[in-house]
């Protein structure tokens, strides 16, 4: 793993070489157009190599991202857009967006691999075939501070890059949710939620109190 990147590298091993190798600007193409699977590329396994893309990308302002759940390559911007006029980009991860793919990979992610980590089996129990997120309930968190024909469009756009997929009418994590992880963005969501736990037990137990007629919790 690339501890400085929090990106995770791919090793060595069998692949499907294609229709034959290909060089670094051709590598940066490819990514810079959409995600493509590990044994496709088998050259982004040679550390050489894909020092020298993450060079190039990051001239260009990019990063290169593996996703370990898919096993796929993607090339990401390393930071903000610019505002320009006349520029329609197809995803742009301003604080919305970033909020609604937050609040995605906090369901369709963390929380499925918090309830492993509990679980003594080492499995979510809750997972079944895949953690789930329903769009209404996606919704119902932004209440008040996104339309709903708003929220539809920019999930449309999460999964038309991949961050995203729907079955059944139900959110799932697309094949580059995983490349929106950091160790460091999972340690703060598991601080937060354990405050969140926190607060919510105070809470229940100044009602309990409220409800036996305690004077201090009435205060």
């Amino acid at each position: 793993m690339d501890q400085g990147s929090g990106l995770v590298d791919q090793g060595s091993g069998p692949v499907d070489q294609g229709s034959g190798p290909v060089n670094a600007d051709e590598l940066c193409r490819v990514l810079l157009v959409g995600s493509v699977p590990a044994a496709a590329v088998p050259e982004l396994s040679s550390d050489e190599v894909r020092a020298e893309v993450r060079r190039r990308l990051t001239e260009a302002g990019c990063e290169l991202a593996y996703s370990v759940d898919s096993d796929r390559w993607v090339a990401r911007l390393a930071g903000p857009l610019p505002d320009l006029e006349g520029h329609e980009p197809v995803l742009r991860l301003g604080q919305t967006e970033l909020a609604v793919l937050a609040a995605c990979w906090l369901h369709l992610r963390f929380l499925p691999a918090e309830r492993a980590r509990a679980a003594p089996d080492g499995v979510d129990p809750d997972a079944g075939d895949g953690a789930v997120l329903d769009p209404d309930d996606l919704a119902e968190q932004f209440d008040g501070r996104l339309g709903r024909d708003q929220l539809d469009d920019l999930v449309d756009r999460l999964k038309q890059c991949g961050f995203l997929t729907q079955r059944d009418g139900l959110l799932r994590a697309g094949p580059l949710l995983g490349t929106f992880e950091h160790p460091a963005t999972a340690e703060q969501a598991r601080t937060l939620l354990t405050r969140h736990q926190r607060l919510a037990y105070l809470r229940r137990r100044a009602d309990e109190l409220r409800g036996d007629g305690d004077p201090v919790a009435q205060d």
